[in-house]
């Protein structure tokens, strides 16, 4: 069997890193897009399965005022955050396929694996961004919200996709990919819930606090505790996607299971 044989490669990704949460409902909305890289060492295990060690590094955002949807523009939030993700993936092919292989040609795979992640939220007031964590603006940390705690800015996520792997020549190979990344936070955006009261967050956190927490067109002063801010019902989502150059690191491709090696020279 052709699939015993094993190599290494090195891959850099020129992409782009998108997000799906309070604001944006779509990984796919064009408008929220952000130039993103990576680079990442991958071992095939044989013809059909590899496992790769990366760091991707992309932004995402948001913004109410450029949405659709008249709650989102009456709310008037808007976030952005730099992702910085070291992540273990494993490929199979549905073709046999290494670089090192000379008769490979291309196959589709999918992907899945796990991944740990740094964000770190930041809201807008006139010119200067704010780290919005600190600040609890949906009452983290507060008397009236014990419930409710700072979340981690370092997180485990989940990456899944596909794409395609098209051989160009003995040595080099690309891979077109776009893996979405299912997270367990739903504070990717710093939305997540309801208003917090505006006199405790005042007392509690700051006047900053309650200027990031409620942006609203005509803003409220009234302290109801239960006015919707968020969607606490599902967790946020971020996206890479791009075209990674492979460079094999091995200069033989050995079949186990004929007589013979090919060099590749």
């Amino acid at each position: 069997m052709r699939s015993a044989a094993q190599s290494s490669e090195l891959g850099i990704m020129p992409g782009i890193s998108s997000y799906k949460g309070d604001i944006s409902s779509s990984l796919f909305a064009t408008e929220f897009f952000h130039i993103a890289g990576g680079v990442h060492f991958k071992r095939c295990i044989n013809n059909r399965w590899a496992y790769r060690l990366g760091i991707n590094l992309g932004s995402i955002s948001g913004e109410d005022a450029d949405t659709d949807e008249p709650f989102n523009q009456f709310r008037n939030l808007n976030f952005k955050s730099n992702i910085l993700e070291l992540h273990f993936i494993y490929e199979f092919n549905f073709f046999e396929y290494q670089i090192a292989n000379p008769e490979s040609d291309w196959t589709p795979f999918v992907m899945a694996g796990l991944a740990l992640f740094r964000f770190n939220p930041k809201g807008q007031l006139g010119d200067t961004w704010y780290d919005l964590q600190p600040l609890g603006t949906e009452g983290q940390s507060t008397s009236l919200y014990p419930q409710r705690k700072k979340y981690k800015r370092i997180q485990p996520s989940v990456p899944f996709g596909g794409g395609f792997k098209i051989r160009l020549n003995e040595r080099f190979g690309i891979q077109i990919e776009a893996g979405a990344r299912r997270t367990y936070t739903d504070y990717l955006d710093d939305i997540s819930t309801t208003y917090p009261n505006k006199a405790v967050l005042l007392a509690e956190n700051g006047s900053l606090a309650v200027q990031l927490s409620d942006k609203t067109i005509d803003r409220l002063t009234d302290n109801n505790n239960d006015r919707q801010r968020g969607d606490a019902s599902h967790a946020d989502w971020y996206m890479f996607a791009g075209v990674h150059l492979n460079f094999t690191l091995s200069r033989k491709y050995s079949d186990h299971c004929r007589p013979f090696k090919r060099k590749l020279h």
